[in-house]
Parts: C-alpha cells; sequence; structure tokens
C-alpha cells in the first residue's frame, strides 16, 4: 500500500517562534521520509490559519527538494529562514552534483525545466542542461530518465509512479477533514486517538487488510484538539467514517503526545504491520 497522512493546518499553533515553528516541520519531513510516506495531506481546521498552512507547505516542500534546485525553485522568504538549521532528507532522488560522463543509462533524475524557446532544457544539477523529451513549461519540475548517456546525453520526462524506489512525497490541500476523507473511499482510514481501541487488538486484523487496499490514510488531530472535537464540529464521529480509530500508543506516561512524537511513533508501529513479507501466525 501507499502511504499518505494527514495533519491539520494548526501543526504549529502551539510553537510561538518561527525557528521552532520549522524544527517541528522538519521533525515531520524527516519521519515522513523515514517511513516513505508518498503524500501528506494538509486539512483545514477552523478559520484563520492561513499563514500556518502555507509555512507547513513550503517548508515540506523545500526540504523534498533535492538541493540542486532549491535556489532555483525558493527565492529567499521569511519562513525559510531557519531551513538551514534542519537535517536532510536524504532519500533516493538527493542526488549531488555529478560530471555528465558519470550518468548511467536509465537513471532517474529530479529537474527543472529551463528553456523552452526552439528546445526543451532541463536543469538537472550537472554541468549543463540537458535536452528534455517534455511539452512542460520554464520554472516546472520534473522528472526524467536517460535514454542516452554521454557524450549524448538525453532524457524524457516520466511519470514517478514508473519508479520502483522510494521517490519523496507530495503535499496537497484540504479544505476539511471530512471532504479529505468522502474525497477518498477506496483508502484504508485510520484516525490516531487516545479514546481509540488498542491497536493490539487489531493488529492480526490490519495485516490482512494490506491485501485489499492500495492506499493507507493515517490521520492526526491537532495540538489543542483531537480528531473527536474536530470532527464533531462537521457533524461527524469517527467509528462512523472508519473502522479502525486507535490508540497506537497505549500507557502512555505524559499527560499529552506532541503531534511529532505522535506522527514518529504511529509509522514506526505502521511499518511493523505492514512489511511486505509479513504473516499472521
Amino acid at each position: 500500500m501507499k502511504l499518505w497522512v494527514a495533519l491539520p493546518d494548526t501543526l504549529t499553533i502551539d510553537s510561538h517562534h518561527l525557528r521552532d515553528k520549522t524544527l517541528k516541520i522538519g521533525q515531520i519531513a524527516r519521519a515522513a521520509a523515514l517511513f516513505g510516506v508518498s503524500k501528506i495531506f494538509i486539512y483545514k481546521e477552523g478559520e484563520g490559519h492561513e499563514d500556518e498552512f502555507r509555512q507547513i507547505k513550503l517548508i515540506l516542500e523545500y526540504l523534498e527538494t533535492p538541493q540542486y534546485l532549491r535556489k532555483k525553485i525558493f527565492p529567499y522568504m521569511k519562513m525559510l529562514k531557519y531551513a538551514g538549521i534542519l537535517p536532510p532528507l536524504k532519500i533516493p532522488h538527493h542526488l549531488p552534483k555529478v560530471p555528465l560522463t558519470e550518468i548511467k543509462l536509465g537513471e532517474y533524475r529530479e529537474g527543472i525545466i529551463s528553456e523552452t524557446k526552439g528546445q526543451v532544457l532541463a536543469d538537472l544539477g550537472l554541468s549543463s542542461p540537458i535536452p528534455v523529451d517534455s511539452k512542460g513549461k520554464k520554472g516546472e519540475r520534473i522528472t526524467v530518465r536517460f535514454t542516452s548517456v554521454f557524450p549524448n546525453v538525453r532524457v524524457r520526462q516520466v511519470r514517478k509512479e514508473e519508479i520502483k524506489q522510494y521517490w519523496g512525497y507530495e503535499v496537497e490541500r484540504s479544505l476539511s477533514l471530512s471532504n479529505l476523507i468522502k474525497n477518498n473511499k477506496d483508502t484504508l482510514v485510520i484516525f490516531t486517538s487516545k479514546k481509540g481501541k488498542i491497536i493490539k487488538k487489531v493488529w492480526k486484523e490490519l495485516i490482512k487488510l494490506q491485501e485489499r487496499y492500495k492506499n493507507l490514510m493515517l490521520i492526526f488531530g491537532s495540538p489543542k484538539r483531537g480528531i473527536f472535537e474536530i470532527l464533531s464540529d462537521e457533524g461527524l464521529d469517527p467509528f462512523r467514517l472508519s473502522k479502525y480509530t486507535l490508540n497506537i500508543i497505549p500507557n502512555q506516561k505524559v499527560d499529552t503526545i506532541r503531534i511529532e512524537e505522535a506522527f514518529l511513533a504511529s509509522l514506526a508501529v505502521l511499518n511493523i504491520i505492514f512489511l511486505d513479507d509479513n504473516k499472521i501466525v
């Protein structure tokens, strides 16, 4: 299954300094990359959090972008002031700059279209732009595959779905949590809540479900309100939306668990449950 997560646009409201907000978002990005999250949804919780949403999305996308493309895609912004203190994700498409002579046939790489007049060229973090078989627009980020190598280097644009290895995450917005769930009906939805069922009780049941669904979406509440409170405002009950409202960290010894802590712990547990070679024992 592809792993998706959903977080509120109020993720950082309990952090008051830009540096602290940046660090929290960086922890989320690092955990998402660690466990192979392919899509991060940011759902709207209430009103008045547009700046929070913009910052969350910006830093998540900045960290997912290969280093050699960042200055071209992200101009200087105040919201990125502390992004330099965050640890790199080091995921497969975060490749170093290399000479053209070291490129291998069939290799994949991220790039940005740098020219479209006469011939489409892409900046791939190499010594010079490369001709690319693409209909994209200038400034558009693309994924390419090398179809010929030095001295006649050429690439074609591909869809990320063609790549077998993990190739980072995408960030999307949802206008509400209920809309997000209703628009992904064929997805296994798991809510996280201390009011939920202890995950141990459905462990074997969850293992069986990995063959039934293509996508798994793990949903988190906000720093100040849990899933029940958020959905209550929308007139909904999590137990009616999904069979799985789970307490993934039972017997917690602290009063509250921060989202970044719950995020890492929950993904670690699900990683064990949904191993490709998992068997019912």
